[in-house]
């Protein structure tokens, strides 16, 4: 599904409609890590998925900023285990900002795509342990099934604002714009994962329509141990103590 199609847009007794169809998550990718010995093992970092969004004209923008308050959607990233469903995040990408060349106006731009990556906590936490030769925390895992999946029921994609769903956000919502966002998805990722679209005001903080999600969603069904050479009896190197990384000898 090309997201070219114009999403359809109408504006009557103060309330905004918004619709579209086949907006997906339409791309995922596992995250190699080259580690252990000579870095000839792999496990792996985590995951990438990218989605589409809805594709709104410019002129219809303008009125659902004007009118409403929009200025950017909302991203609600959720992951369910079994029976247990969790937030892992809400993310923002922006639908009005201040035009570069004149700061004074406005530019009103719908973007195509989106991307997420979830990593493992191993690759996660900090850059010094995502250096090292052996993946702190024990991490082993390499992701052996992942795929996209249909849901039993397809996801209609309309909104409606009105002011029904006028809710402050009293969560962090992270910007995505020109800088790749990760999340960390903990010490093990096998679940799936959607992506729900909602339209958002960050100034305020207040989302202004109920939330609706994409078609597909992220399935990690396996990941499996696997041994890293000369890494059994490492330990991680204290704070402040990189030399220690250099000096480890595998296989000790």
């Amino acid at each position: 599904m090309s997201c070219s199609k114009t999403a359809d847009f109408r504006y009557e007794s103060n309330t905004a409609y918004i619709s579209t169809s086949g907006v997906a998550i339409d791309e995922v990718r596992e995250i190699p890590w080259k580690v252990g010995k000579g870095a000839r093992d792999l496990v792996s970092r985590g995951m990438r998925f990218s989605f589409e969004l809805p594709n709104i004209e410019d002129q219809a923008l303008e009125v659902l900023y004007s009118k409403k308050g929009i200025d950017s959607w909302l991203i609600k990233l959720s992951r369910k285990q079994g029976l247990r469903t969790e937030t892992l995040g809400f993310y923002s990408m922006m639908l009005v900002s201040p035009d570069p060349r004149d700061s004074q106006n406005l530019r009103f731009s719908s973007p195509k795509k989106g991307s997420i990556g979830i990593n493992y906590a191993a690759s996660s936490i900090s850059m010094r342990l995502n250096e090292l030769p052996c993946p702190a925390l024990n991490h082993r895992y390499i992701i052996s099934s992942l795929s996209l999946k249909a849901q039993s029921i397809k996801p209609k994609q309309n909104w409606v604002v009105s002011g029904a769903d006028d809710i402050k956000v009293n969560r962090k919502v992270e910007l995505i714009s020109y800088s790749p966002v990760t999340v960390n998805g903990g010490m093990e990722l096998k679940g799936d994962y959607s992506i729900e679209l909602a339209f958002y005001n960050q100034k305020s903080k207040r989302r202004l329509s109920s939330f609706v999600e994409l078609e597909k969603v992220v399935s990690l069904d396996k990941e499996e141990v696997v041994a890293v050479e000369g890494c059994e009896n490492y330990i991680v190197p204290e704070r402040g103590k990189g030399d220690s990384i250099k000096k480890f000898k595998f296989g000790r």
